[in-house]
């Protein structure tokens, strides 16, 4: 639950609406989530937002699948349910199947505890 009100899709005017419409257009969905719904409250911020995930995920070297597969990973490390939620529906609609969810989820799981184990023991790298 929300700890602060959540803009309506239907009170969005101007920049916002305009984002919101975005938004869902660039997502492939019916909905605006309610990440942005939070920001629809200060338009600079969701603006900002906006533009650094669009940026984010529209280019680069790596391919939108590679980097939502490394965002879920990253999600279930830092114990995120709304971001594993988010990156695994979007994992799902570009085609990633239920296995490599658990894959990949079992590669973060490792790799944070294998994390804890040597930062616990003091362990340096030797590269």
């Amino acid at each position: 639950m929300a700890i602060i009100r959540l803009m309506q899709e239907s009170q969005a005017t101007g920049k916002v609406k305009v984002l919101f419409e975005e938004i869902k257009n660039t997502l492939g969905i019916p909905f605006v989530p309610s990440l942005f719904l939070a920001l629809g409250m200060k338009p600079d911020q969701l603006e900002a937002v906006w533009i650094q995930i669009k940026g984010l995920f529209g280019s680069g070297t790596l391919d939108v699948r590679t980097k939502t597969l490394a965002a879920l990973a990253v999600a279930a490390a830092l114990r995120s349910a709304y971001f594993v939620t988010i990156h695994a529906a979007a994992w799902k609609r570009l085609g990633g199947t239920d296995e490599e969810i658990a894959e990949i989820l079992e590669v973060a799981s490792l790799t944070t505890g294998l994390n804890t184990l040597v930062s616990g023991l003091g362990l340096e790298p030797e590269l």
